[in-house]
């Protein structure tokens, strides 16, 4: 799949669940990841969003939230509290 609107990524995102959401978590706070989405035309608001909606999905999943990893872009944890959403 290759989402081109925000609903289309909120779709994705929430049918990722376990060891694929992981892996496609923590791919996509990458820098490079972040590149892909600047050079496709998102905004950075929709750029955090799409992070946000990886965060709470790690959570709808019941996940403990990627955190310090190499080459990390964005703290997960932080996005999510900057959502009310954190527990």
């Amino acid at each position: 799949m290759n989402p081109q609107t925000m609903e289309e990524w909120a779709e994705y995102i929430s049918t990722l669940h376990g060891e694929e959401l992981w892996a496609k978590g923590v791919a996509a706070n990458t820098l490079q990841f972040i590149l892909t989405l600047q050079n496709e035309g998102y905004q950075p608001s929709e750029i955090v969003d799409v992070m946000v909606l990886f965060a709470l999905q790690f959570k709808q999943d019941e996940q403990a939230l990627p955190f310090d990893m190499p080459d990390q872009y964005l703290s997960y944890p932080e996005l999510l509290g900057s959502t009310g959403s954190f527990e």
